[in-house]
């Protein structure tokens, strides 16, 4: 009687951390891990209209996604062509043919990530740079070299 009890026990007190450690919250993603997703959206859903600035809010801040949000759905004068062609994240109006995500550099609260994009004949790199909001890695700008930042554009 008594080893059924302590298997019992044990059994339960597996099953406490069993489930203790399912339902934790998972770890939040790196800045490079939250970089590498948010190109491989633009990759996959290339341009800048409401539906690509909707996809992209898991990984960008409020405030950037605020900034996104009003400059997609500003009007275009009739004869216009819209204020951003192309892909704001790859600052493009082409795709290109692949894009690579450098390792973190991880200052307190703040990260900037380096992204190196290659075109047939043309290569680029950028830097973003992430904050943690409520404890995980948002993107607040990017910055496309000699073309100036993302949020100058907004």
């Amino acid at each position: 009687m008594m080893n059924l009890s302590r298997v019992g026990f044990i059994t339960l007190l597996v099953a406490a951390l069993f489930s203790t450690k399912c339902l934790a919250a998972p770890d939040a993603d790196s800045p490079s891990v939250v970089v590498q997703a948010l190109y491989r959206n633009a990759q996959a859903h290339f341009g800048f209209t409401p539906e690509t600035v909707k996809l992209a809010k898991l990984w960008v801040a409020p405030e950037l996604y605020a900034r996104l949000w009003k400059k997609v759905n500003e009007p275009t004068p009739k004869g216009d062509a819209p204020d951003i062609e192309g892909d704001v994240f790859l600052d493009s109006q082409d795709q290109p043919t692949n894009f690579t995500v450098g390792a973190a550099s991880i200052t307190g609260s703040k990260a900037m990530v380096e992204v190196n994009l290659n075109w047939d004949a043309e290569k680029r790199h950028y830097t973003v740079s992430l904050e943690q909001v409520s404890g995980a890695w948002k993107v607040t700008d990017i910055h496309y070299g000699k073309d100036g930042n993302l949020t100058d554009l907004l």
